[in-house]
C-alpha cells in the first residue's frame, strides 16, 4: 500500500516521556518538529482518507491533536484537513449534511471553501475601504497648494504620512496600478532630484526643457 505523509498539529508543546509513549502506543515513527507542536508521520493506508483515520485511531489518546492534515496534495491538487468536533457539533453537521443531501465530509468541504471565498471578499473590501479614506477623505484635497506647489505631509492622516515618511528615509518606489499596469508612482525628493539630474545631463545644449514638481 502507498505511503502517506501526515501532519499532526498538536494544542500544546509536547516532548521527552510524552512523545516516546506516544510512539509506543500508536507504533508510528512520529517525528517532532523543533518546538514540539507539530508531528510528521508516514502512514500505510489505500487512500488519504484512511491514513488520517488511522492517525486518530492510534494516537487520539496520547497526543493533544488540534488537526491532521496532509502534508502533500493528493490527485486532485487539494490538501487534506481532519477537525476533532464535540460530538453535538459532529450530531449538528451530521443533520445538515442530511438536509442538503450531501455527505458529511462534502457538506463540510465546501462549507470550508465558501468561508473561504467569503474571508477573501470581506478582506478586499476591507483593503477598497482603507485606501478610499486614504484617498477620499483626507483633509488636503479641499487644502489649497502652496505657492511653490508643495503639501505638507502633517495634513495627511497618519497611515499615508507614515508611507511617505518611510519612501523619503528607505527611497523605496511605490506603484500605484489598474487594470493597464502600473499608472503613476510615489518616490522621495532624493530619486527625483537624481532622475531629474540624470535627465539634464543626456540632454544636448540647449534643448533643456523647463521642469517643475508637485
Amino acid at each position: 500500500m502507498p505511503l502517506h505523509a501526515i501532519e499532526i498539529i498538536l494544542t500544546r508543546t509536547v516532548r521527552g516521556v510524552e512523545l516516546k509513549t506516544a510512539r509506543r502506543v500508536s507504533g508510528m515513527p512520529l517525528a517532532a518538529s523543533h518546538d514540539g507542536k507539530r508531528i510528521a508521520v508516514l502512514v500505510s493506508a489505500k487512500d488519504e482518507e484512511r491514513a488520517i483515520g488511522k492517525v486518530w485511531r492510534r494516537v487520539e489518546d496520547s497526543l493533544p491533536i488540534d488537526v491532521l492534515c496532509t502534508i502533500f496534495p493528493g490527485p486532485d491538487g487539494m490538501l487534506r484537513m481532519s477537525i476533532p468536533f464535540e460530538p453535538e457539533v459532529k450530531r449538528r453537521i451530521h443533520s445538515w449534511a442530511r438536509m442538503a443531501e450531501k455527505s458529511a465530509e462534502d457538506f463540510l468541504s465546501r462549507a470550508i471553501r465558501e468561508a473561504l471565498a467569503r474571508d477573501r471578499s470581506t478582506e478586499a473590501a476591507r483593503q477598497e475601504c482603507l485606501l478610499s479614506l486614504l484617498l477620499h477623505r483626507c483633509a488636503w484635497p479641499d487644502s489649497s497648494l502652496s505657492i511653490t506647489g508643495s503639501l505638507a505631509v502633517s495634513r495627511l492622516p497618519l497611515p499615508l504620512e507614515n508611507l511617505v515618511r518611510r519612501i523619503a528615509v528607505s527611497g523605496t518606489r511605490v506603484s500605484f496600478t489598474d487594470d493597464t499596469g502600473p499608472i503613476a508612482s510615489l518616490i522621495s525628493e532624493r530619486e527625483l532630484r537624481e532622475l531629474e539630474s540624470t535627465s539634464t545631463d543626456a540632454e544636448p545644449e540647449g534643448e533643456g526643457e523647463q521642469r517643475g514638481s508637485v
